[in-house]
C-alpha cells in the first residue's frame, strides 16, 4: 500500500520560522508513518528579482495533488511578493480536488481552514519576563503592520498582560511597524530625537525589529540594556550572534505546524490515534544581553558555529561530522569545478564528485528536461509530462555516495520514482526549482530520513544555485558551439563542423570500408534570386538541404558545404553499383518538397557521387574534388532547371 504523503507550500526553508515549521510537521510525520514532501522556491517571494522569483515559484506546479493526502500551507510566505499571483490559481486548482484536505497556517487564505500559532503564552512570558524579572514599568511595544492579523494579535496578547499587572502602555508607546530592522531603525531615531519620554523596556513582536533597534540605539549613543531594555519574539540565529546578544522568545510555530498534521490525519486516517506533539513555553526563552541576563553561551556558540566560515574539518563536532558547513563547501571550489565543465556528462561527473557536500541524504536526483539543452526550451514555463533523471545519487551505510548517471525518464506527475517505492521509510523530500532566471531546467530532489536531520541549510540553496549558474553556462556553451560547426540556415554541419565530424571517424579505424561522399549543387540559384526575389532564393536553398537530410542514411552526416552547394559523408559498407540508386533516390524526394512548396519554379540538382577503398592514405579533400568533378559534368549536360 502507498505510504501517505503531506505536502508542505513554504519559501526559503533554512529560515528560521521555516525550520520550526519543517521540524514541527516531521516529528508528527515521523510519528504516524507519513512521507512528507516540501515544495519549497530556496529564496524569498519578496525576493526584488521579479524573473528569478517566477521560475522559483514555478515549484509550486509540480505537486500532483492526486500524489499527496494532505497538503499545508504556510501562508506567511505565501502571501507575500510573487506568492500574490500564485495563490489565485492554486485555489482554481484545489477546487478539482474538494475531498484533498487542506489547511493554512497562521493566517487565512481564502476559505482554507486556518491553524493560528499558539503564541500567547510565549508572549507573555515575554511580558512577565520585562516586569517581574527586571521591574520594567514603563514599557513600549513595537509590532508589526496596523491591520495585519499576526501583528494585532500579537500586540492585544501584550497589552493584555501588560494590563494584567497593573499596568498601561501609552498610545505613544504603542508602535506600529514591518516586522523588520528598519521598523526598528525608525523606532531608534525617534527615541533620540527625544530622549525625555524613553521607555524602560521595549518589546518587539519579531526579531529582525529587535536587532534594528538596538543597533540604531547604540549608533544614536543609547545603551542596551543600560539606558532601555530589548526583548525580541520569534529567535532567529542572527540575534545569537549580534555584538548585543538578543534576549528572545520562540515561536511556537512547531507546535501549530504539527496540530496542522493531526488535523489532517483526523481526515485521512478517522478514529486512528492522536500523539500530542511536546512543547513547553519555559524552554522557548533564550536569554541575552540586551535585557541585562547571562546569555546562553551555548547556544550562542551553536549559531555561531553554523554561521561561520569554517574551512577545516572539526573532528569533535557532531555538526561536522553528520552535514558539510559553509566554508568546506566554499572550500571545496565545487562553483569552479562545475563551471569550468566542458560538456553535459562532465558537469554531471563533477557533480557525482561533489555529491558528499549535500550530506547527510539519502537519496539526490537532479530532474531535468528532456530538451533542458535546447534553445526553444528557454520560453517553455513550467514542468513537461515527462523528465529525465540526469544524476541520480544514494547515501550507502558508509556515508558514501553511489551515483548513476543512466538518464531514467519518469512522468512527471509522479513527481519522483522513489515516491512509487511502498517499501521505503518514511522520508522527507524536498523539491526544489533548477532555472537560470526565467528559463527552467527542471528540479531537484532531496531525500533524508524523518530519523535524520530534516533541515537544510545554506549550503543546499548555494549548490543548486552553482548548479543552475554551471546548467546555463553548459547550455550556452552548447549553443555557441552549434553555432560554430552548424549552418544556420538550414542546421546542417558547416565546413567547420564537417571536420569535427570526420575526427571522430579517423580513416585508420576503418581500413577495409567505404567512404562515400555525394556532392550536390543546385541548379539555377541565381536566376531564382533574380527572377524570384532572393527570399524565394533562400526558399530554394532551404528545399535542397530538407532534401539532403532526408536522403542521408544512418552512419552519414549532412554539410552544407556553402552557398548552394551540399555534401553527404559516410563510411561503411558501400559499392559503387548503388549510386544510380541513391541519385534517383535522391531526385524523386527533392522533386516531392519542389512539388509541395507550390513555388513558380522547380528545384533541381546536380549530383557527384564516389566511393572509394579507406586506407591510411585516404583524403576526404580529394574524395570531394573527385565527386565535384562528376557533379560539373552532368551540370554541364543538363541546363534545364526551372518551369
Amino acid at each position: 500500500m502507498r505510504r501517505k504523503n503531506i505536502a508542505l507550500f513554504t519559501a526559503q526553508p533554512e529560515a528560521s520560522h521555516e525550520i520550526r515549521i519543517i521540524k514541527g510537521i516531521a516529528e508528527q510525520c515521523r510519528k504516524y508513518g507519513y512521507h512528507f514532501s516540501v515544495f519549497t522556491p530556496l529564496t524569498h517571494l519578496e525576493f526584488k528579482r521579479t524573473a528569478y522569483v517566477e521560475a522559483e515559484a514555478d515549484i509550486f506546479r509540480l505537486c500532483n495533488f492526486d500524489r499527496i493526502d494532505g497538503l499545508i500551507l504556510d501562508a506567511v510566505n505565501l502571501v507575500v511578493g510573487e506568492g500574490q499571483k500564485i495563490i489565485p490559481s492554486l485555489l482554481e486548482r484545489l477546487k478539482e480536488y474538494p475531498n484533498l484536505p487542506v489547511v493554512s497556517l497562521e493566517m487565512s487564505i481564502g476559505d482554507i481552514p486556518v491553524i493560528k500559532s499558539n503564541n500567547e503564552e510565549a508572549l507573555r512570558e515575554m511580558c512577565r519576563h520585562a516586569i517581574e524579572v527586571h521591574g520594567k514599568k514603563k514599557i513600549c511595544v513595537l509590532t508589526g503592520p496596523q491591520g495585519n492579523e499576526v501583528a494585532e494579535y500579537r500586540l492585544d496578547i501584550c497589552l493584555d498582560e501588560i494590563e494584567k499587572h497593573g499596568l498601561k502602555v501609552s498610545p505613544d508607546h504603542i508602535v506600529y511597524g514591518d516586522f523588520w530592522y528598519s521598523s526598528g531603525d525608525t523606532l531608534a531615531r525617534k527615541f533620540a530625537a527625544d530622549k525625555t519620554g524613553l521607555p524602560e523596556a521595549v518589546l518587539c513582536t519579531s526579531t529582525h525589529m529587535a536587532l534594528g533597534l538596538i543597533y540604531r540605539l547604540r549608533k544614536l549613543g543609547i545603551s542596551v540594556p543600560e539606558d532601555i531594555i530589548v526583548i525580541g519574539f520569534d529567535t532567529t540565529n542572527e540575534g545569537c550572534c549580534n555584538d548585543v546578544v538578543l534576549s528572545a522568545y520562540d515561536a511556537a510555530d512547531a507546535f501549530s505546524a504539527a496540530e496542522t498534521v493531526d488535523y489532517i490525519r483526523k481526515i485521512i486516517d478517522p478514529g486512528k490515534e492522536i500523539l500530542p506533539y511536546e512543547s513547553d513555553v519555559k524552554k522557548m526563552f533564550f536569554p541575552g544581553m540586551s535585557c541585562g541576563c547571562n546569555p546562553d553561551i551555548t547556544r550562542a556558540l551553536d549559531a555561531f558555529r553554523h554561521a561561520a566560515y569554517l574551512v577545516a574539518y572539526n573532528s569533535s563536532s557532531d555538526y561536522e561530522q553528520n552535514e558539510i558547513g559553509f566554508g568546506r563547501m566554499m572550500e571545496s571550489y565545487c562553483l569552479e569545478e562545475f563551471t569550468a565543465s566542458g560538456s553535459p556528462e562532465e558537469l554531471f561527473e563533477k557533480m557525482d564528485e561533489m555529491i558528499y557536500l549535500l550530506k547527510p541524504f539519502r537519496n539526490y536526483q537532479l530532474c531535468l528536461k528532456e530538451d533542458w539543452l535546447d534553445e526553444s526550451a528557454a520560453d517553455q514555463a513550467g514542468y513537461p509530462d515527462r523528465m529525465m533523471i540526469a544524476l541520480s545519487a544514494r547515501m550507502t551505510q558508509e556515508l558514501n555516495s553511489d551515483v548513476n548517471r543512466t538518464a531514467e525518464v519518469f512522468d512527471t506527475a509522479d513527481m519522483t520514482p522513489l515516491l512509487n517505492d511502498e517499501a521505503l521509510e518514511p522520508s522527507i523530500f524536498y523539491f526544489s526549482p533548477l532555472h537560470f532566471e526565467q528559463i527552467t531546467f527542471g528540479y531537484s530532489v532531496i531525500r533524508r530520513s524523518l530519523e535524520d536531520s530534516c533541515i537544510l541549510t545554506l549550503v543546499y540553496r548555494t549548490w543548486l544555485r552553482f548548479v543552475n549558474n554551471a546548467l546555463e553556462m553548459t547550455r550556452t556553451r552548447r549553443q555557441l558551439l552549434t553555432m560554430s560547426v552548424r549552418d544556420s540556415m538550414t542546421g546542417l554541419f558547416n565546413r567547420r563542423g564537417m571536420n569535427l565530424q570526420l575526427q571522430k571517424m579517423p580513416f585508420g579505424d576503418h581500413i577495409g570500408e567505404k567512404l562515400f561522399v555525394a556532392v550536390f549543387d543546385m541548379n539555377g540559384l541565381k536566376i531564382i534570386n533574380d527572377t524570384y526575389g532572393h527570399a524565394q532564393g533562400d526558399n530554394a536553398i532551404s528545399l535542397m538541404s530538407s532534401a539532403v537530410k532526408k536522403a542521408t542514411l544512418p552512419g552519414e552526416f549532412s554539410v552544407r558545404a556553402g552557398g548552394d552547394e551540399f555534401y553527404i559523408i559516410g563510411i561503411g559498407d558501400y559499392d559503387a553499383s548503388d549510386i544510380p540508386a541513391r541519385k534517383s533516390e535522391f531526385r524523386r524526394i527533392l522533386k516531392g518538397l519542389s512539388d509541395a512548396s507550390h513555388a513558380p519554379y522547380e528545384v533541381t540538382a546536380s549530383i557527384g557521387i564516389v566511393t572509394e577503398p579507406v586506407c591510411e592514405n585516404t583524403s576526404i579533400d580529394s574524395a570531394i574534388s573527385r565527386a565535384d568533378e562528376i557533379m560539373y559534368e552532368e551540370k554541364s549536360q543538363n541546363r534545364s532547371f526551372h518551369r
